[in-house]
C-alpha cells in the first residue's frame, strides 16, 4: 500500500496517501450500493495493514439505512487505525457511534473517532496518532 492510488464509484471519491491514510470525498446520497463499493475498498486495504480514513462528509446527505447496516455487519475494525469525520451532521454521527456500539456490544475492538471542521484539524490528528499509536 506505499503508492498513492485514486478510486471513485458516482460522486464519491478516495485517495490513498502513503503512508496510512485514506482520504474519501462523499458527496450526495450515500447509497447501498455505496456502502458496499467502500465496504469493497476497506476489506481490500485492510487486508494489507490498518489504515487511518478520513470522511468528508461536507456534502453528503442522506446515508441508506440498509447500506448503514451492511456497512456495520461487513466491516471490521481491526482495518482502521482510526476514524476521522470532516463535516459530519447529527445523521453522520449516529451512523458512525451506531457501528461503534455494535462492535462493542460484539465484543470487538472499537476505533478512535473523531469529528472536525476542516482538514487541517484532520491533518492534525493523523500526526498525533501516528506519534502515539492507538493500543
Amino acid at each position: 500500500m506505499a503508492e498513492e492510488r485514486e478510486w471513485k464509484q458516482a460522486a464519491h471519491q478516495a485517495r490513498f496517501e502513503a503512508p496510512d491514510t485514506v482520504w474519501m470525498k462523499l458527496q450526495g446520497p450515500v447509497s447501498y450500493e455505496s456502502l458496499t463499493w467502500i465496504v469493497s475498498l476497506f476489506r481490500e486495504l485492510g487486508s494489507q495493514r490498518a489504515f487511518i480514513v478520513v470522511a468528508d462528509m461536507t456534502h453528503s446527505t442522506d446515508i441508506d439505512p440498509e447500506g448503514r447496516r451492511y456497512a456495520s455487519e461487513h466491516m471490521e475494525p481491526e482495518w482502521f487505525v482510526a476514524i476521522i469525520y470532516i463535516g459530519a451532521r447529527l445523521i453522520h454521527r449516529a451512523a458512525a457511534q451506531g457501528i461503534g456500539l455494535v462492535y462493542a456490544l460484539l465484543g470487538k475492538k472499537t476505533n478512535p473517532v473523531y469529528f472536525v471542521s476542516s482538514e487541517a484539524e484532520a491533518r492534525d490528528i493523523i500526526a498525533r496518532l501516528r506519534a502515539n499509536p492507538p493500543a
